[in-house]
């Protein structure tokens, strides 16, 4: 994706298999382009053979959708950010820059994210 150093576009985002999570399903996906600075990505992740999340398995999933958020913005043009919102978590907010994010986690049966790609500052 890192097709130059600068752009003041986003033209498009990862691919569906980038977002999987192992023991995950997704249950839901969809992309929001709201314009051409910002690009939305929401996914829906629910455990895999089962029917909830333990208190572990949360703590972990949501740092690995930290992880996950800093590894695309490793990808993308140096003035692009990515930053998650937890829906199910008072749409707490991960911005990569942060240095101590935490949740306060327990048993789920589902977690909703968004990813939110968007253009930091213009050149």
């Amino acid at each position: 994706m890192n097709e130059g150093k600068i752009k003041n576009t986003i033209t498009r985002s990862f691919e569906l298999q980038d977002y999987r999570i192992e023991g995950t399903e997704l249950s839901g996906f969809w992309a929001d382009l709201l314009s051409k600075e910002e690009l939305t990505i929401e996914v829906n992740y629910i455990p895999e053979n089962k029917k909830t999340f333990s208190p572990e398995e949360t703590k972990s999933l949501t740092g690995e959708i930290c992880e996950k958020c800093k590894n695309f913005e490793t990808q993308l043009p140096e003035n692009i950010r990515c930053e998650t919102t937890f829906k199910d978590f008072g749409e707490k907010v991960y911005r990569t820059d942060q240095k101590d994010f935490e949740l306060e986690t327990g048993e789920i049966d589902e977690i909703k994210v968004a990813y939110r790609f968007f253009v930091a500052y213009y050149v």
